[in-house]
């Protein structure tokens, strides 16, 4: 029987159990224990699952040899200390998105893993789709010319954690999440953005943030609601590469314009997947054929389910089955573009990074 990667999931909320579940698919995986605070709850899907250990304590957790992997499904504020202390300990980390509550506790993060020489990932699934990966398929080869613009923009009509019926309140104190919008969906359109730019060097950021539609008040107060709604940026890299970033829990539009890349010889949308370019000077836009496309990876790479599937990557990355893409580094570059967008916005100024 082929080798199974032994994991431990700390945190049994919403994201832990969608974990778990997910595991459940993926026959390289066994969750052999689940640890949370609230311990009766960890014992009930400890049940629920058939999973045999259950911890109070995440440090015991870690004590276990058998686990070579640890998933980290809590608290953005939680997300640094957990998962370094998880590292030092010799485990591999899956962690939930965004990395952390600033670059400094994701560079922090990154180091670690790096020092020890474990894998640390960031689940960010925005990578893993059909669309996704052959879009980078076709940045890498050429198609599109020097990339020098993208566009990301996306809209919620409504649809603010808690206040606007769904979730906890964590998710709208900053003390907690870190952030709003931004550090809940934008960390995804972000992640997208850096992976298929190629992870260029920031440089630098401008950014407004705003909270102006009204919500319930009684929530409101329960909250404590102090974060953003909405975040607009511009962002700049090195290489003269700029890209500009929308994204809003709640606001009076439609979804947004997408996801966009930009080229000297041609530009793409990612949903769906189409190309722009000209053909002997005449211009052309073409829908990519990702059925077939995808059908013919299935059939001839056996990377391929390795590469359609954030959970599903990280498991097979750290077994050797498929070469490993690093969200923990574009998780990093994502923290230092919200801290910027974050410091922009309050100073209503222009934030060159590092400086």
């Amino acid at each position: 029987m082929a080798r199974r990667l032994k994991v431990g999931i700390i945190g049994t909320g919403q994201i832990g159990k969608s974990h778990l579940r997910k595991y459940q698919d993926i026959p390289e995986a066994e969750v052999v224990a689940v640890c949370d605070i609230r311990e009766d709850e960890a014992q009930r899907v400890a049940e629920q699952f058939g999973v045999p250990h259950v911890f109070a304590d995440y440090h015991e957790l870690l004590k276990v040899d058998e686990i070579e992997s640890v998933d980290v499904c809590l608290h953005n504020k939680l997300h640094c200390p957990v998962t370094c202390d998880a590292l030092e300990a010799g485990k591999h980390v899956y962690c939930e998105k965004p990395l952390a509550l600033s670059a400094a506790e994701a560079q922090r993060m990154v180091e670690t893993a790096e020092r020890v020489g474990k894998k640390m990932q960031m689940q960010l699934n925005t990578l893993f789709t059909p669309e996704a990966q052959t879009a980078k398929r076709l940045i890498e080869k050429g198609v599109l010319g020097r990339v020098y613009y993208a566009k990301t923009s996306h809209y919620r009509r409504r649809g603010r954690p808690y206040v606007d019926g769904y979730g906890t309140a964590h998710f709208v104190q900053k003390d907690w999440a870190g952030g709003g919008a931004l550090n809940d969906m934008g960390v995804y359109h972000l992640g997208l953005m850096v992976w298929l730019l190629g992870n260029p060097e920031l440089e630098s950021v401008t950014a407004s943030s705003f909270q102006e539609l009204p919500m319930d008040a009684r929530r409101r107060k329960k909250s404590g609601y102090d974060v953003e709604e909405t975040m607009v940026g511009l962002v700049r890299f090195e290489g003269d590469v700029t890209l500009f970033f929308e994204e809003s829990w709640a606001i009076h539009a439609e979804g947004g314009d997408g996801d966009r890349v930009l080229g000297s010889k041609g530009g793409l949308k990612l949903d769906p997947l189409t190309v722009y370019t000209d053909l002997g000077g005449v211009e052309a836009d073409a829908q990519i054929a990702m059925g077939s496309f995808e059908n013919r990876q299935r059939l001839m790479d056996q990377r391929h389910p390795g590469l359609r599937d954030t959970q599903r990557h990280y498991v097979w990355a750290v077994l050797g089955k498929v070469p490993w893409i690093n969200t923990g580094r574009i998780g990093l570059r994502v923290c230092e573009i919200s801290e910027a967008m974050y410091r922009s916005a309050k100073s209503r100024a222009e934030v060159k990074w590092g400086k």
